[in-house]
């Protein structure tokens, strides 16, 4: 991406970015990339970069640990290893080993999940196992950086040797030192070490008492340190050994350097590529601190940010502790193609400046490689080149005021801009007469949006309002600004121009009202015709908008209220079948009984009095046709009755009948899109998405129903569209609350319900606490949180449906 000024990074924030990132690296190599990072131009880098992201942002979030850690850098330690008999440090072979050993973890970490991590597989095909060297350094150096004792057979004999002479040098020392000490001759110091050899203290008029070698005097000169005649052999032989270990280290110090000499390119290359994981890494991580997502990448020059946060914000606001935070309000910038300019006006320190750079950062993280704070469903176009203009560049060196700096940006804009690219201009036409650098900067937009790019302005001139209303290409925007308490919302509007509310602020400050009623005047008829038209014209809007909100809100409310009413009709109804079942199921048994005890009397009647056969036959008869009507019912009964589901695991398509997997609800799929579906449920089209939904069986067709004069058939499609909005627990079991909430919840996510209540009242909140651990299981609930104290406070919980 092509960045103009060279400060760019700096004044949209981006280096505030990089910094962050930085401090989440593991290795020096890493930290220097990420400083010279820059962000890509072409949509197939971009992509490459965004999916590394999300792979190792996936990998963050799994149990298992990225093996990666603290890197240390052997880049000077491989540069001495260049030349033919050089040695490195002994210390230099664990950094090294730090680095054989990662490779091999890392690149075996990933090839064992290649299928869902493409990207990052490519990236460790280059790292290069090297276990040979890292097993022929672990036989040599121990974990703590020292030789080992048996890395060459001839270090083990001269370390055996020299640890003998020093036992019998200790022996001998304490000798001479027992005799001395009883005679009375030496300090309470102790046998020492001068010069590389072992001595003794002696008293200084004793000093001729001992034979030996005097190899140090004490400050005061009361002291002396001797080397007995004893010892002077022995600390020879050790000497001799020393040098013979020193000179065997070298040796095989020279040997592994041999190693790393022969294998540098491949080392270097290890180095290098855990240096890209670590960069990857520290991304992802950074990514997730912000709640980041990946957004679509826009095939033309469309810009979709949903609910997305100034990502610099965000981070402040982690520094500080969780009281001192404050809130941040999200951005929603939607812009198409074909709309080139937008002007976004409003008052000072009302959020034109952060809406404008939130743009700005989130594109150049988005072409870095980093998930940016806003919503799944964002979607940023790839830019070529960012030309940013916050009018601050004066220079006294080069003699240039702010409004000449910033026509020299126009200049060099002007000559350095390319196709596909991101203008940022903060107060346009500042600094100078407005109408004139109104002009200027009108002129200047109206070349740059003759090229497929994006101009996004901040001013508060008139004339570049009327510039974005009239132009085919170029729109108005404004920040929200509260008319009841005359304060900014930091709330992004399209389409409307905003008022710099200069003399409204004014009056809340409690200017002089002369002075007010005088600038008035001043500022002319029409300007303070067309700033009010604004203001009025804003103020309508919000009216409109809380009319909008207050028309949505009883909707929902008519509808939980509708949904209530069909859910208690369908309860009503299962009620009502089965107490019709149990009813007939004891008219069975009672005509099976009647039908055994009427056989008996007709037997015994025919025995004594010969009653006629046809009468019998008759009664038979009878008996038999309300035994049919009975087992008719009951077939009836248990054919509507829903079969036992079987899950089929396979995805559901269109025409198929599903049910949602959280609930009983069922109905047929109508339509799909993307992640999203319609189903079609008891004539209602209910929106959800598709992880919701698991493919259900085809409904048997329900036999026609016989028509019968004592069956009552009532309207039954009045309660279709009924159910209530708040659902009262109070006075209810836990075990009975619970079962009611996960029916109720079933029926209002099926009925489309955004929200709903549920009263459980305040008592000890063990059935308020109960319910919130209910909640917290069910995948389809977006939140819930206790209701304000005017609608209920603690007695009362909002759920917010994932419809």
């Amino acid at each position: 991406m092509f960045l103009f000024p060279k400060n760019v990074t700096e004044k949209i924030g981006f280096e505030a970015i990089r910094e962050a990132t930085s401090k989440l690296a593991y290795s020096e190599i890493a930290r220097e990339w990420i400083a010279q990072m820059t962000p890509a131009s072409k949509h197939e880098r971009v992509t490459l970069l965004l999916h590394q992201t999300s792979e190792m942002m996936d990998i963050i979030r799994e149990t298992d640990t990225f093996p990666l850690q603290d890197l240390p850098d052997i880049r000077s330690f491989l540069s001495q290893s260049k030349a033919q008999g050089s040695l490195i440090p002994l210390d230099a072979f664990l950094d090294i080993l730090v680095i054989l050993s990662t490779a091999r973890l890392s690149k075996n970490f990933i090839k064992n999940r290649k299928e869902h991590k493409p990207e990052l597989f490519k990236v460790t095909e280059s790292l290069i196992p090297l276990k040979e060297i890292e097993q022929e350094i672990r036989s040599k150096v121990t974990d703590q950086g020292s030789l080992r004792d048996d890395a060459s057979a001839e270090l083990q004999n001269i370390r055996k040797n020299l640890n003998k002479k020093k036992n019998e040098l200790r022996s001998a020392i304490n000798r001479v030192m027992t005799r001395a000490t009883k005679d009375g001759m030496t300090s309470e110091e102790g046998a020492t070490i001068r010069n590389g050899r072992m001595v003794i203290p002696v008293l200084a008029e004793y000093k001729r008492k001992i034979q030996g070698f005097i190899h140090d005097i004490s400050s005061t000169g009361q002291t002396v340190y001797l080397e007995p005649v004893e010892a002077l052999q022995l600390n020879n032989e050790i000497r001799q050994f020393e040098v013979q270990e020193q000179q065997e280290i070298e040796r095989i110090l020279i040997e592994l350097t041999n190693y790393i000499r022969d294998n540098r390119s491949f080392i270097r290359q290890n180095q290098d590529v855990l240096a890209e994981l670590d960069v990857i890494l520290a991304k992802a991580r950074l990514s997730l601190k912000l709640n980041g997502e990946i957004p679509t990448l826009s095939v033309g020059m469309e810009v979709g940010l949903k609910k997305a946060f100034n990502p610099n914000l965000l981070l402040k606001n982690l520094e500080l502790k969780e009281e001192e935070r404050e809130d941040v309000i999200p951005l929603d910038l939607i812009l198409e193609d074909d709309e080139r300019c937008l002007m976004i006006t409003g008052p000072n320190a009302g959020g034109k400046s952060v809406a404008m750079k939130t743009l700005g950062l989130c594109a150049l993280m988005n072409q870095s490689g980093y998930a940016i704070p806003a919503d799944a469903n964002s979607e940023l176009p790839v830019f070529k080149g960012l030309f940013v203009d916050l009018g601050d560049d004066q220079s006294i060196e080069n003699d240039l005021s702010t409004f000449s700096s910033r026509l020299q940006w126009i200049r060099e804009t002007q000559k350095k801009l390319v196709d596909s690219s991101l203008i940022l201009i903060d107060e346009a036409a500042a600094g100078t007469d407005p109408d004139e650098g109104s002009a200027l900067f009108q002129a200047f937009l109206e070349q740059v949006i003759t090229k497929p790019a994006k101009a996004i302005v901040t001013t508060h001139h008139g004339g570049l309002k009327l510039f974005a209303n009239d132009h085919p290409h170029a729109l108005n925007g404004s920040m929200e600004f509260d008319q009841a308490s005359l304060s900014p919302t930091y709330k992004f509007k399209k389409g409307i121009p905003g008022s710099s509310y200069a003399f409204e602020i004014a009056q809340r400050m409690k200017l002089d009202k002369e002075l007010l009623s005088r600038s008035r005047e001043l500022v002319g008829s029409s300007k303070h015709k067309m700033e009010s038209l604004i203001t009025e014209l804003e103020k309508k809007t919000q009216q409109a908008e809380e009319l909008k909100r207050k028309y949505q809100s009883l909707k929902d409310k008519s509808a939980a209220e509708i949904n209530k009413y069909k859910d208690k009709r369908e309860t009503i109804e299962r009620e009502r079948s089965k107490i019709r079942e149990k009813a007939l199921k004891e008219a069975k048994s009672i005509m099976d009984g009647a039908n055994k005890r009427i056989e008996e009397a007709v037997s015994k009647i025919s025995e004594q009095q010969k009653l006629d056969k046809d009468e019998v036959k008759k009664v038979r008869k009878d008996i038999n046709q309300h035994k049919e009507h009975i087992d008719t019912d009951l077939q009836e009964l248990e054919d509507q009755a829903p079969a036992e589901e079987t899950v089929d695991s396979t995805p559901p398509k269109v025409g198929d009948y599903v049910r949602f997997k959280e609930g009983n609800t069922s109905g047929q799929l109508v339509e799909m899109d993307g992640k999203n579906a319609i189903v079609q449920a008891d004539g209602l089209r209910i929106k959800t998405k598709l992880k919701n939904l698991v493919k259900g069986p085809t409904p048997k067709k329900s036999k026609p129903l016989r028509a019968r004069s004592n069956v009552i058939i009532g309207d039954s499609h009045f309660f279709d569209n009924l159910i209530h909005p708040t659902l009262d627990l109070r006075g209810m079991r836990t075990e009975e609350a619970l079962k009611e909430v996960t029916h109720y919840l079933d029926n209002a996510i099926f009925r489309g319900l955004t929200s709903v209540e549920l009263i459980h009242g305040r008592g000890n909140g063990i059935l308020k606490d109960q319910i919130h651990s209910a909640l917290h299981e069910r995948t389809d609930i977006v939140e819930f949180h206790l209701a304000t104290e005017e609608h209920g406070g603690a007695g009362c919980t909002i759920v917010i449906l994932d419809s």
